[in-house]
């Protein structure tokens, strides 16, 4: 990992992106670029993920029932309720993941749950510009730790 580079740890819950900084001087003077300490510069918390079951199917205001997160679901199609909500938790942390890498742009370093890795990556754009997955749930690991985490080679 070197100065510059993003490192971007994610579930389907929470998004925390990092920015590769230099360490010490002769890394900021491009001597030594791989001594480098993570700063956070963005995190999201996706809401829907933490949102009860019943507050996604209808909201109540006033007491007038409303359809809430899934339309579909309050139209009678509750089989198929949990797979909607992971496909549509996992559009989302795509579309996030692909905002937040055009905007910090360098080399990514992803890591994401084994259990969504693949659902998730194949719904990336930017999946060319990912250096390196980690298939780990990383999103309560230290920052100084991501760094071994993300060793090349």
């Amino acid at each position: 990992m070197k100065v510059g580079d993003l490192v971007i740890v994610a579930s389907l819950g929470e998004i925390k992106a990092y920015k590769a900084a230099p360490r010490t001087l002769e890394a900021e003077a491009g001597l030594k670029p791989n001594e480098v300490k993570l700063d956070l510069v963005k995190a999201i918390d996706i809401v829907e993920a933490h949102k009860k079951l019943s507050d996604l199917l209808t909201g109540v205001e006033e007491g007038v029932k409303k359809a809430g997160f899934l339309n579909r679901a309050a139209s009678g199609e509750k089989h198929n309720l949990k797979e909607e909500i992971y496909k549509e938790a996992v559009k989302v942390l795509a579309e996030d993941l692909d905002s937040i890498i055009d905007e910090l742009g360098g080399r990514v370093f992803l890591a994401l749950p084994a259990t969504i890795s693949n659902d998730v990556t194949k719904k990336l754009k930017n999946k060319d510009k990912i250096t390196k997955l980690v298939k780990k749930d990383l999103i309560k690991t230290d920052k100084n730790r991501l760094i071994e985490e993300f060793k090349i080679g």
